[in-house]
């Protein structure tokens, strides 16, 4: 069962995306009703999801009215994406931690499925849309898979009630190819279909001719689950697009408003030449020459007959500044509907912000962010908790007391600076806070370079346990010489005690020891073994040692 995430820089020819597939071979009269649903589903969606693309990326064409100049419109605007990436920066999946449950299995899972950056690399797509999908099936292998999905390569219809983001239906497409039979244009060839007691598999082996192949879901797991932006429960449960269309009106208006300033410019930002008072001859002699005069923009009229010198003057050419004007009222009526600070729409305020007023300005946003972070969190879990069962062969049921919590960066600290000044605070005043992963992540380290330091300190602590331990070594043998010495000045006859002493050699076998089965490359055993027999200390001094008990 193929569950894969299709590639994305190629658009689906829509019109005969699923030509065929209600008449596949195999396909029973349920499972086709389900189909003819889930398609016709799909196709009334993908125009709308095209616009909202081309908005994104800014591609968009704007209704030309016929009332400018014969200029090309090639403006672009980036405020629809600057809608959709100013929230996702807000919203960070870092972690999935279980109190009561078994988290090596959670992270085995996360890691195997990437599941922490699939969902954040995804998040654009989610906002862009209004929804995104999380399909949780079973692989060849027998484990969980998770794979996500835009809108433009999944489809649902909503369960009755709608509670928990699982539906009751859905369509996904696994796969797209450039096939022999398609003319160069991308289009599905591997279809999941996900219903209640059902995850089917339909090929396209030929132009319009698929075939079906049912799964088996005995467990009767729920297998799609949608992520919406601004849900309403079952008044709008696929939620809505920050590209509403008062956002996507404001942008043909900035840029209508764009083009204006540059036919303005083109025609009457230059200051303009007149005279008057010139003899026909002289009005001649200027337009002979009109191409040489052009970039002065000099408009000449003959004068009254008798007047003796042509009169010069010049024109003030128009200020840009209305239409910047018009750009700033368009980005702050932007900005409101979006929470979007003016700054980051590229509107330069005339005054610099203080700290307060920036913070101020993110408000809107952060509380925005907060309430996606909510909702995702419960659906995250959801799906944890289905991959679990699949993984565990159980069902949700027999996980539901299972505790999985979804752990986000905090939407006001989504700068580095930020998150380590708050980690800072906190440090003082929780202690042993500072040594934590939570503390190291906020600091913006990741878990390959956490797990780097991880070894670097353990390979320390035992470079300072080995010295410790040949320091004191040192300390009883001198002590040990005195008293010897002592006695024997006494006269009591005792030899003195040699205390042991490691040579260079030996302490650098020592660190290598240490360093091996901190990196993981022997086992403590084999570690002891080699300690106690480099120095001629006990196992169990040896093993005090390596875990760095010594006293």
């Amino acid at each position: 069962m193929l569950d894969e995430q299709p590639n994305t820089w190629h658009a689906i020819e829509t019109e005969t995306a699923f030509d065929g597939i209600k008449d596949a071979a195999g396909l029973d009269d349920e499972t086709r009703a389900w189909v003819s649903r889930l398609t016709d589903e799909y196709d009334s969606h993908v125009s709308h999801n095209e616009k909202l693309k081309k908005y994104y990326e800014g591609t968009n064409k704007v209704k030309d009215y016929g009332v400018t100049a014969d200029i090309p419109n090639d403006q672009r605007c980036h405020w629809a994406a600057k809608a959709v990436d100013a929230l996702a920066d807000r919203i960070r999946l870092e972690s999935l931690v279980t109190e009561n449950g078994d988290q090596d299995a959670l992270d085995a899972m996360a890691r195997r499925n990437n599941l922490v950056s699939n969902y954040n690399r995804h998040l654009p797509a989610k906002l862009r849309y209004g929804c995104m999908a999380a399909a949780v099936t079973k692989s060849d292998d027998g484990n969980s898979r998770v794979r996500f999905h835009s809108a433009e390569t999944f489809t649902a219809i909503p369960s009755p009630d709608f509670t928990d983001g699982v539906v009751a239906a859905g369509l996904v497409i696994a796969r797209r190819e450039i096939t022999t039979w398609s003319n160069g244009k991308m289009v599905p060839t591997v279809v999941n279909v996900h219903l209640p007691s059902n995850i089917g598999e339909f090929r396209q082996v030929d132009a319009g001719r698929w075939t079906y192949e049912p799964g088996d879901n005995r467990e009767k797991l729920p297998t799609l689950y949608v992520f919406s932006h601004d849900g309403t429960g079952t008044l709008n449960p696929f939620g809505r697009t920050r590209i509403t269309r008062f956002v996507r009106n404001l942008v043909d208006d900035a840029i209508r408003c764009m083009w204006h300033m540059q036919v303005s410019g083109a025609f009457y930002s230059m200051a303009k030449l007149y005279m008057t008072g010139l003899t026909d001859e002289q009005f001649d002699a200027i337009m002979e020459k009109k191409t040489e005069h052009q970039l002065s923009r000099i408009l000449a009229l003959t004068g009254s007959e008798g007047e003796p010198h042509p009169n010069v003057g010049q024109l003030s050419g128009n200020s840009p500044e209305p239409f910047i004007a018009e750009l700033r009222a368009l980005a702050c009526q932007l900005s409101g509907a979006t929470g979007v600070p003016l700054n980051s729409l590229g509107i330069v305020q005339d005054n610099p912000s203080s700290a307060e007023a920036i913070g101020a300005s993110r408000e809107d946003i952060c509380l925005i962010a907060e309430r996606d972070i909510e909702a995702d969190k419960a659906t995250i879990e959801r799906v944890c908790r289905a991959a679990l069962a699949i993984d565990a062969n159980a069902t949700t049921d027999d996980l539901a007391e299972v505790d999985i919590k979804a752990k986000f960066a905090s939407p006001m600290l989504n700068s580095l600076a930020a998150r380590a000044d708050w980690a800072v605070k906190v440090a003082s005043l929780r202690e042993g806070f500072g040594k934590t992963r939570v503390a190291a992540r906020m600091l913006g380290l990741d878990d390959a370079t956490l797990a780097e330091l991880e070894i670097d300190e353990r390979q320390i602590a035992a470079r300072e346990a080995i010295f410790g331990e040949m320091k004191r070594d040192g300390e009883e043998s001198k002590a040990q010489q005195g008293e010897a010495t002592d006695d024997a000045n006494a006269g009591g006859g005792n030899e003195p005690v040699t205390g042991k002493q490691l040579n260079g050699a030996q302490t650098q076998s020592l660190i290598a020891i240490m360093s091996q089965f901190s990196e993981g490359q022997i086992t403590e055993g084999q570690a002891v073994n080699l300690i106690a027999t480099s120095i001629g200390i006990s196992k169990q001094k040896a093993r005090d040692l390596l875990n760095g008990k010594v006293d």
